[in-house]
């Protein structure tokens, strides 16, 4: 049988696969989950989405099965930045929640207008490198689509829902690119780090119109209060089902050490002047987008991580 659901030990929502089959370190994610459901559960933000999508396992023999541990992890961050986002505009205001947004948007926008195939260093020599035109390609897209929905919250305009084109956090984050070589390419460091920027602000938007729409149906429920309530659904369902690079094919979503999350910035994010470059960025980073809040202490992984297999047309 390829999938097993053990009778003791580990996370019971979360099946194992067979004992010959590679899957996620059980203690490691027992003992992650536990940590992490803690914090959530705590007043205020204790934990944040970079925090669950920088978890890192080892990858062993009879473990859980990968998909649905990465499920269960895309569920806890998304439930992580709801919170999150719900705590900073009870705290701040929609006005300057928003202005915090636009804020990050401007500085990923201001980098985006340099010209195709010049907007990051080129790849060192004989490493590996991203492909400029897909890296371009897929730039101007997040930056067109956030332009967009940061102009439906200030109107307050439907934003004629999602045809299934439009980018996600996750996707961005999952997204792999043709390999090039040296400088046939962009830096790999530093196109990661600016889409790891990317996909913490389309991140917030996501969260945002969750939030604004737990809000639209707060008087109905109100009016049904005498209705008892179905179920609260679980984080951690009952069943589910990084370089870039393309070439990365042994390797499911990239899952790293709870360290630093350069893609949450905090409300005192410092500008990317648009001359300055990413190399000279990069070095920084840890500097300009360090955590203000407690992190899941980090899982202890081996040689193996894990890489999502999902991609994204660019």
């Amino acid at each position: 049988m390829a999938q097993e659901r053990e009778a003791t030990g580990g996370t019971a929502n979360i099946e194992r696969v067979g004992k010959r089959k590679k899957g996620y370190d059980v203690r490691q994610v027992d003992a992650f989950l536990e940590q992490a459901h803690a914090l959530y559960e705590q007043d205020g933000v204790e934990l944040r989405r970079g925090d669950i999508q920088d978890a890192s396992f080892d990858i062993v023999k009879g473990g859980y099965s990968i998909p649905q541990v990465d499920a269960t992890l895309e569920r806890l961050a998304k439930a992580v930045s709801d919170k999150d986002t719900s705590y900073e505009i009870a705290e701040l205001g929609r006005v300057a929640w928003k202005a915090q947004v636009e804020a990050l948007y401007r500085q990923l926008e201001a980098h985006a207008e340099r010209a195709d195939g010049e907007r990051f260093a080129p790849g060192e020599p004989k490493r590996p490198s991203y492909d400029r035109k897909q890296v371009d390609r897929l730039i101007d897209r997040i930056i067109d689509q956030a332009g967009d929905e940061l102009e439906h919250i200030s109107t307050e305009a439907p934003d004629g829902g999602d045809d299934g084109s439009k980018l996600t956090a996750q996707s961005v984050s999952d997204v792999m690119f043709t390999q090039r070589k040296g400088k046939h390419g962009y830096d790999e460091r530093q196109v990661d780090y600016y889409l790891n920027a990317c996909a913490d602000l389309l991140g917030r938007l996501e969260s945002y119109g969750r939030v604004s729409t737990y809000a639209e149906h707060r008087p109905a429920a109100a009016a049904q209060a005498a209705t008892p309530a179905p179920a609260v659904a679980p984080l951690i369902p009952e069943h589910a089902d990084a370089p870039r690079t393309a070439a990365s094919t042994t390797q499911p979503m990239t899952i790293v050490q709870p360290t630093p999350v350069p893609a949450q910035p905090s409300a005192a994010t410092e500008p990317i002047a648009p001359e300055q470059s990413f190399d000279e960025l990069h070095k920084a980073e840890q500097a300009i987008f360090m955590p203000t809040t407690p992190t899941v202490s980090p899982v202890t992984p081996a040689a193996a991580s894990a890489t999502a297999t999902s991609t994204v047309p660019v």
